[in-house]
């Protein structure tokens, strides 16, 4: 088995830090997923080999050492089946968004929503931050389902915000702040 870092989320979840050598698993998790992630995931059509993950990697990896991300795979009984992230953080702002994105069979087992609210925690408690963001497509119901499961309140929908495959789509943005989460 390989050297996977782990941080405990539940006892069926845990948040693996990225390492070069999980860049196949996760690979296989878009792979099998395509599908399920195009429609409102644009690099879907981008990711192609474990190289093409292994260069994300680096790129999350570059980014949080200058204080601007966080990534985590998602570890679902003992099998990598997804992946979370903070993004966009500002220390200044005390800020950032929140990604994430799920292989289709792990879907509806609440695994996403669990992973959330420990990501609430690590940038609440522990970065210190006051507002998150989720933005979700506003026809990714799953998506969407997950930002309000985990108290996030919609702010607005941004038209025609994000190109995904040539097409203008409507974004959902949702805020929670520190003040208003609970454990």
């Amino acid at each position: 088995m390989k050297n996977k870092f782990r941080l405990v989320v539940d006892d069926q979840i845990n948040f693996v830090f990225p390492t070069l050598s999980l860049a196949d698993e996760i690979f296989q998790v878009v792979d099998s997923s395509r599908d399920h992630l195009r429609p409102y995931l644009d690099f879907v059509d981008t990711t192609l080999s474990v190289t093409d993950e292994e260069n994300y990697f680096k790129m999350k990896l570059t980014n949080e050492l200058s204080g601007t991300d966080r990534l985590f795979l998602i570890e679902y009984e003992g099998q990598i089946v997804g992946n979370i992230d903070l993004h966009f953080i500002s220390q200044l702002h005390k800020r950032a968004e929140i990604g994430y994105m799920l292989g289709k069979q792990f879907t509806g087992k609440g695994i996403m929503t669990r992973s959330v609210h420990k990501v609430c925690e690590i940038a609440f408690e522990e970065m210190g931050l006051n507002k998150l963001s989720i933005v979700a497509d506003t026809e990714n119901l799953p998506s969407n389902q997950v930002a309000k499961s985990s108290g996030f309140t919609l702010v607005g929908t941004d038209r025609q915000d994000v190109t995904i495959y040539g097409e203008l789509r409507d974004m959902n943005r949702y805020a929670l702040l520190k003040e208003d989460w609970h454990k």
